[in-house]
């Protein structure tokens, strides 16, 4: 895994990495996957052992294809919007979204964070690493529909994908060469 290229998704704020695995920059990978009905299908096909688990009170793959793209459109609009407003907000700053990725586990520097999705018991997740109060890069996203990250393999690649992340920002940060925010 190589890191290519980074996006402003919102300049000064939000930014994505891009992996050389890749066509898309991370942020609108999610969103596309999310928003495409025939993704969700054979993703929740593969998964319909998970989706049948009791805490999802047996919501059906159509249920769940309509439930991922609403909440889809609401968590786009609702990160770029705080992204924005946190440029010029104390009080609403995407880090008022994200979350550090481990309860009590808090870094001093270049924290791993997430955050979920809009709808009450969402399954999406964006997973970033906080640089700032209002800036973070985005590295990954997944429908998560276990407890643990580390019971599934496409989980399990997100968590690489952090640390990957964490480790090539750390690496530009030592280096004081952070020119990673002006490529785009």
């Amino acid at each position: 895994m190589k890191i290519i290229n980074t996006f402003a998704i919102v300049e000064d704020s939000l930014y994505s990495v891009q992996y050389d695995t890749e066509e898309l920059n991370e942020f609108v990978k999610c969103f596309e996957l999310w928003n495409d009905p025939i993704y969700l299908r054979e993703f929740f096909e593969e998964h319909k052992e998970d989706l049948n688990d009791e805490f999802w009170n047996g919501i059906t793959i159509e249920e769940a294809i309509i439930k991922t793209r609403e909440d889809a459109r609401l968590f786009e609009e609702e990160l770029l919007y705080i992204a924005e407003t946190g440029k010029t907000e104390r009080l609403e700053t995407l880090s008022t979204l994200f979350e550090p990725l481990s309860k009590g586990v808090i870094e001093k520097n270049l924290e791993k964070d997430k955050a979920k999705g809009m709808k009450r018991s969402s399954w999406l997740r964006i997973y970033a690493i906080r640089i700032e109060a209002n800036l973070f890069v985005v590295c990954g996203g997944a429908i998560k529909l276990t407890q643990t990250m580390n019971q599934r393999s496409h989980l399990i690649l997100e968590l690489d994908k952090l640390e990957f992340t964490r480790n090539f920002l750390q690496d530009e940060e030592e280096g004081e060469n952070l020119e990673f925010f002006e490529l785009n």
